[in-house]
């Protein structure tokens, strides 16, 4: 896959309708051979002042963080295992999808305006409406296939993360654990602390630190799958640094939950791939609630009924490779 870089300018600047696209900015030196990353030069920037202020305010306010919680009973909003589980990762999480959106009452949404909510929701919307398709289209035109069918309906979360220096294991250096997200891409926005890593492909278990500074789109399993393995899955993950908050924001787009998954391409990989995968009998939101057991677990929201000894990335290898 070809660098990308994409440079979304405002609306205070363009046209709703523009967006402009500049050449990449220089990769680090380890990272200028490697597919499937870009560090985008954007002027989009996430609220972090917001999303500092969201956290601070659903910690100070139980009842607050109970009511946005119960608004979305199945899965919760505001994620906080890391404060009682010292193995869990040791980050503070607020999911915000589509989903989840509609499903908080409007004059909740509003009280938590003056808390950050407003601008938090205002950047998600302004970043998926104004520059999704930008994205979907540079990443398909690397590859050459179409990608907007598979994502008709708009299939995303939107994840802020907080990686307080007070949690369970205050000493204890992981704030996500090693993985690989599950949908098409991930994009990634940082305050500036490090903590960010991908894994070297050329030497696993070697990671390299992303720079602070970047925004970053990283693709996942099923980029990997619908491109027949030309888009690799990147695996990632933060190291915290004991004392020091983290904060991130992070939109992850998928296929829409009933496109079959399997290569809409022929890669290099996809002669590998099983007969399920090849013959399209897996859709994305049964992959999306494969994988999500394990996830949830690494983060402490949930227990795995088959011990813990094979790694989502291993069990995801299996599906996929047979």
């Amino acid at each position: 896959m070809a660098d990308i870089a994409i440079h979304p300018i405002t609306a205070a600047v363009v046209n709703d309708a523009l967006t402009h696209v500049e050449a990449a900015p220089p990769l680090p030196s380890q990272m200028a051979d490697m597919a499937d990353i870009a560090l985008l030069d954007s002027s989009v920037k996430a609220p972090f002042n917001s999303i500092r202020q969201l956290f601070d305010h659903l910690r100070a306010s139980p009842e607050a963080a109970d009511a946005l919680n119960a608004s979305y009973p199945s899965r919760g909003v505001f994620k906080t295992a890391a404060l009682e589980n010292s193995t869990s990762d040791q980050k503070l999480t607020i999911d915000i999808s589509p989903n989840r959106l509609a499903c908080i009452p409007a004059e909740f949404q509003s009280s938590l305006s003056p808390h950050g909510f407003g601008e938090v929701v205002k950047f998600f919307s302004e970043l998926t409406t104004k520059h999704l398709d930008n994205m979907l289209s540079m990443l398909g035109a690397a590859v050459g296939v179409d990608l907007f069918p598979l994502h008709r309906s708009r299939n995303l979360n939107f994840r802020l993360c907080d990686y307080p220096p007070a949690t369970a294991a205050p000493e204890s250096e992981n704030g996500c654990g090693a993985h690989r997200d599950y949908g098409t891409f991930s994009i990634i926005f940082q305050d500036g602390t490090s903590g960010l890593e991908i894994e070297d492909p050329s030497q696993p278990g070697g990671w390299l630190p992303v720079p602070a500074d970047k925004v970053v789109m990283l693709c996942g399993w099923c980029a990997y799958i619908v491109s027949g393995g030309e888009l690799r899955a990147v695996r990632h993950r933060v190291r915290r640094q004991p004392g020091v908050r983290r904060l991130s924001a992070v939109l992850f787009v998928a296929p829409d939950l009933d496109v079959a998954l399997k290569p809409i391409t022929q890669g290099k990989d996809a002669a590998r791939f099983s007969s399920e995968v090849m013959e399209g009998k897996l859709n994305v939101g049964w992959f999306k609630e494969f994988m999500g057991k394990r996830w949830r677990w690494r983060e402490g929201n949930a227990q795995l009924e088959d011990g813990e000894q094979v790694t989502q990335d291993e069990e995801i290898d299996r599906l996929i490779l047979g």
